[in-house]
């Protein structure tokens, strides 16, 4: 079976647009919410592209923002557990057809 005739690619290719979809999007949420700061709370945040706020104490300005952070961070971890699933079918479909 060549390359281009393989249909396991497209579910490969299905699992790399679920990761890294995940990952762009934290990025752009996380880059809006941080525009939406005063300039003296960006100063505060960890390098880009993860603006991580502050571990030493969150200060009161920035709460809704620590709290958006740690949210986006589980939706992504939700996001990159199920690519990492369809991972394992895709493999197991492969597996499958290669000892049938």
């Amino acid at each position: 079976m060549s390359m281009q005739n393989n249909p396991y690619i497209l579910l490969f290719g299905l699992f790399f647009a679920l990761w890294l979809g995940a990952q762009s999007w934290k990025r752009r949420k996380l880059r809006r919410a941080v525009r939406d700061l005063p300039t003296r709370m960006q100063r505060m945040l960890g390098p880009e592209p993860d603006y991580a706020p502050p571990a030493d104490g969150t200060p009161e300005e920035m709460q809704d923002y620590a709290r958006l952070y740690r949210h986006v961070g589980r939706v992504q971890r939700v996001l990159w557990g199920a690519a990492v699933l369809w991972l394992v079918y895709v493999i197991f479909l492969v597996i499958r057809e290669q000892v049938s």
